[in-house]
């Protein structure tokens, strides 16, 4: 049985006494660490206990602006989604390893190793960043901080770096997922003449924080422009996760969770290309609106909404291209397409013959 140093059990329940939280995090750890081979049963419940603060409640009042006296973050206790992300592979391998890695914290832990505690999301707006973090949330039960980037940038350049430690200490305070949105806007770096000392010394101190940032708590900060930030961020993130436009297979996946057939699926994602899941969102619910106004076929106003994306993100041929086979599926004929578009008999046969691939 592993002898506990009295002078160690003394300095283990003053620091639990006076509420320095994260030494008394570190000197149980060490002793978990000590048990481990001697007692592994009660290594295990240790481990266990410490994992278990994820239920704690927080002491402290939601920080606010001093100024403003508007609150600094957002507080949501249970995450509920409107609906099912859809992901990549590569993300959903990514994001399926941080749950692995908190979920078996205790495990980790006994090996002297903590999960993952800080990732960074990249790519551009409407892709799923912030969904994904809800998930993360979601998934592992735990409380959604929200960063108020509005009110955390004080007019009074000395406020900013105040309000983003009061939200950081916050976060500290419980297990949660901290979501540091916009994160160019307070990462930026510091080679950037543009910006005065005061932003400057901002990064400073936000590298400090998610230094500091506790393995019981999870911290995701996303950008749409990781240009932007600080050569010395990168490498405070255990995990980067690129977000994509989606695919035209995830567009059609998409679709299809809306109640749309396969085939008008298939078709209508050729058209969607190169939106974001945000322009989805935003292209159904409006199609939804104009087709229960005017007592038409959902999916064909749609197809109407996506003529009129595609022509906008693909130009005049891509739309052609489109109007060419929608006209020959319905039974038009060659020449009679070239009539309607006015475009030669030929371009329509090279058309549909690229289509077919004969």
């Amino acid at each position: 049985m592993v002898q506990i140093d009295e002078k160690e059990l003394s300095l283990l329940f003053q620091q639990g006494v006076q509420g320095n939280a994260s030494s008394f995090v570190l000197l149980a750890r060490r002793l978990v660490s000590r048990l481990k081979k001697s007692d592994p049963e009660a290594a295990i419940v240790l481990a266990e206990t410490l994992s278990s603060l994820s239920s704690a409640t927080r002491s402290v009042a939601q920080p606010v602006d001093a100024d403003s006296r508007r609150s600094l973050l957002k507080e949501e206790a249970s995450v509920i989604l409107d609906y099912e992300p859809i992901w990549s592979s590569e993300i959903e391998s990514k994001l399926a390893r941080v749950i692995d890695e908190r979920k078996l914290a205790t495990k980790l832990r006994l090996s002297n190793l903590e999960p993952m505690k800080a990732l960074l999301f990249k790519g551009p707006p409407g892709v799923g960043k912030t969904m994904a973090c809800q998930w993360l949330a979601r998934e592992l039960g735990l409380p959604l901080l929200t960063l108020d980037l509005a009110t955390v940038m004080s007019s009074l350049l000395g406020k900013t770096g105040a309000n983003v430690r009061a939200v950081i200490d916050y976060g500290r305070e419980s297990p949660c997922v901290l979501l540091l949105d916009e994160f160019d806007s307070i990462a930026k770096r510091r080679d950037d003449d543009r910006d005065v000392g005061e932003l400057k010394r901002l990064v400073t101190v936000l590298l400090q924080a998610i230094d500091e940032w506790p393995s019981t708590s999870l911290l995701v900060a996303a950008t749409n422009h990781p240009e932007l930030l600080d050569p010395a961020v990168w490498r405070r993130f255990d995990l980067q996760v690129d977000f994509d436009l989606p695919s035209e297979s995830a567009i059609t996946q998409f679709l299809r969770a809306e109640d749309i057939s396969a085939s008008a699926a298939k078709e209508l994602a050729a058209m969607y290309a190169g939106s974001s899941y945000a322009d989805l969102r935003r292209y159904v619910q409006s199609a939804r609106k104009v087709a229960v106004l005017s007592d038409r076929p959902f999916e064909d106003v749609l197809a109407e909404e996506g003529l009129t994306a595609a022509a906008g993100s693909h130009g005049s041929t891509f739309l052609r291209d489109i109007k060419i086979k929608k006209l020959a599926a319905e039974g038009v004929s060659h020449r009679d397409i070239a009539q309607q578009l006015g475009i030669s008999h030929p371009t329509v046969g090279r058309v549909l013959k690229k289509e077919t691939g004969n």
